[in-house]
C-alpha cells in the first residue's frame, strides 16, 4: 500500500503478488515509480522489479547472482538506481533504467550493509551505511558518483533511511548517532564540501522515529502518525495520521510538504 499525496489515504498497488509480499526498497523522487524487491524469502537470488504506480507497468531487472540486494535508490533524475549488496564484501553497483546495463561504483572488505543509501539532490553524491565489523560500529560513508571515491566517512553516526530524504541540500546530509551518550541523540548536519558541522539536540518530549527530512524538516513518527517538525523537533506539524497499532515499516520522501 502506498498513501495518496492529496488525500492521505491508504491506496493498494497493482501489479504486485500478494504471496510472497514484495519488499520496497525505493520511491521515485516524484511519486511515480516504486522499486521492490521479489521472490520467496528461502532464496536469495530475488528479481528487483521498477512498477510505475499509475498504470502497473513493470520492468523487472534480473537478480544479482553475487548476492542479496540489501538497499537501492533511484536517482534523482529516475534515470538510474544505485543498489547495495551484501555477500562476501559490501558492494555498491549502478544501474542505467533505460538499458539494464549495471556497473561497480564501489566496495569494500570487513563491512556489512546497514540501513541508509541515498542519492545527493544533485545526483552526484551517495551515501551509503556500513558496519565496521572490526570496530562493531555503523559509519557512513558518502561516495562521488562520478569514479566511486569516497570524499567523506562518519564514524559512528548513521544517515537517515530514506532514499530520497537523508540530505537537507546538495551537500549537506543529515546524521545521527548509533550510540549515544545522551539518552536522546543529537542529529548533526555536514557539509560534505567544507566539512562544517551543525548540531542539534532534539527537545526530549518530541523525539520519535526519525524517517526523513523534506524541505529542511524533520519526518518522524511520534503518537498519532507522522509528523513534520524542526531538526530540533519543534514545531511538530501532522503529515500523516496513524492508528495507535500502525507500524511504519517503510518510509519514503519527496515532496510531502
Amino acid at each position: 500500500m502506498v498513501s495518496d499525496a492529496d488525500t492521505g489515504d491508504p491506496v493498494e498497488v497493482a501489479g504486485l503478488p500478494r504471496h510472497p509480499a514484495p519488499v520496497p526498497l525505493a520511491l521515485a523522487r516524484d511519486g511515480s515509480h516504486l522499486l521492490v524487491r521479489t521472490g520467496p524469502e528461502d532464496r536469495p537470488d530475488r528479481d528487483l522489479v521498477l512498477l510505475r504506480l499509475a498504470t502497473g507497468e513493470k520492468r523487472v531487472f534480473d537478480a544479482d547472482a553475487d548476492g542479496l540486494v540489501h538497499q537501492a535508490a533511484l536517482s534523482p533524475d529516475g534515470r538510474s538506481m544505485a543498489t547495495l549488496t551484501d555477500e562476501d564484501c559490501v558492494r555498491v553497483d549502478v544501474t542505467d533504467l533505460g538499458t539494464g546495463a549495471r556497473k561497480p561504483l564501489w566496495s569494500t572488505e570487513g563491512w556489512r550493509s546497514d540501513a541508509g543509501l541515498a542519492w545527493s539532490p544533485d545526483g552526484a553524491l551517495l551515501a551509503v551505511g556500513c558496519i565496521d565489523e572490526e570496530e562493531d560500529r555503523t559509519d557512513t560513508v558518502v561516495l562521488s558518483l562520478a569514479d566511486g571515491s569516497v570524499l567523506a566517512r562518519y564514524e559512528g553516526l548513521t544517515a537517515l533511511s530514506s532514499p530520497n530524504g537523508a540530505w537537507t541540500g546538495e551537500r549537506e546530509l543529515l546524521l545521527v548517532e548509533e550510540f549515544p551518550d545522551e539518552s536522546v541523540p543529537p542529529l548533526f548536519l555536514h557539509d560534505v564540501a567544507t566539512g562544517r558541522v551543525r548540531r542539534f539536540d532534539r527537545v526530549p518530549g518530541q523525539v520519535g522515529g526519525v524517517s526523513a527530512v523534506a524541505d529542511g524538516r524533520l519526518v518522524q513518527q511520534l503518537p498519532g502518525g507522522l509528523f513534520g517538525c524542526a531538526l530540533d523537533g519543534t514545531d511538530p506539524r501532522l503529515v500523516l495520521g496513524l492508528p495507535p497499532t500502525y507500524e511504519v515499516g517503510f518510509f519514503d520522501v519527496s515532496e510531502v510538504f
